[in-house]
């Protein structure tokens, strides 16, 4: 059987964003795991990222999966993190798209106790409505494609939406984790990423040697959509090397 790569989508989104990237994972058996409430998974009860690692690694073991390739997007790379934490000799390689090592600063974990508290009063439509078209760096030029993911933010129940930020705010620092790990690391970055300032991406870029980063110009928070062609070709070259 060919080796497995797992994906982990970002908060707000579900399996379905990894879809133009089939390709660059052709090569593996490849399992999605879902964010509690996006997607296909069920309304969620209040979890943590360390409690949500542990539960994926169960759902591998349960299927019979050892050794993987691991990749997140946003959120998922959090929880892509926690889980080289607490299993990291079964980490063969992991990708970050978007997403990084560090513990929310004081002023972010108030913004995201903010955000909830809202959700829990007014529902999840002002964040859905906001925060999607914020994570692209034009997003005149892919209004029709913002619309499509904005109806899909609109599906998800506001607790997935509330209990995902609880989750984020109160995750761990992982530089320790990135520095200590022996697998190979790719981060993708946006030079205009709202979500994680470039100087976070060059922070953990310095952290271990395995390491190897790629700024994308003039691209926000979704590669997978504003530059397609690049993160296949630079997932399938991350690939072919190790």
């Amino acid at each position: 059987m060919n080796q497995t790569v797992v994906l982990i989508h970002g908060y707000g989104f579900d399996r379905r964003i990894w879809s133009p990237l089939e390709i660059a994972f052709d090569r593996f058996r490849v399992v999605h795991l879902s964010l509690p409430g996006f997607g296909s998974s069920p309304e969620p009860e209040p979890y943590t990222i360390q409690s949500l690692a542990s539960q994926y690694w169960f759902q591998l073991d349960t299927d019979g999966v050892d050794n993987i390739h691991l990749v997140g997007h946003s959120m998922g790379g959090y929880v892509c993190m926690e889980m080289a934490a607490q299993h990291p000799d079964r980490v063969l390689s992991l990708a970050l798209v978007h997403s990084h090592v560090f513990a929310d600063t004081e002023e972010k974990k108030l913004q995201r106790s903010e955000t909830m508290l809202r959700i829990a009063k007014e529902g999840r439509e002002f964040l859905v409505r906001k925060m999607i078209p914020s994570l692209f760096a034009d997003p005149s030029g892919l209004r029709p494609l913002i619309e499509v993911l904005v109806d899909r933010g609109m599906e998800y129940d506001d607790t997935a939406w509330l209990y995902g930020a609880q989750a984020m705010r109160d995750r761990k620092d992982h530089a320790e984790t990135l520095k200590n790990l022996e697998a190979p690391v790719l981060l993708i970055m946006g030079e205009k990423d709202n979500a994680v300032p470039l100087e976070l991406a060059y922070r953990q870029a310095g952290i271990s040697a395995q390491t190897k980063l790629h700024i994308y110009q003039e691209i926000g928070h979704m590669a997978m959509y504003e530059n397609t062609s690049r993160l296949i070709v630079d997932l399938l070259t991350f690939y072919a090397a190790l």
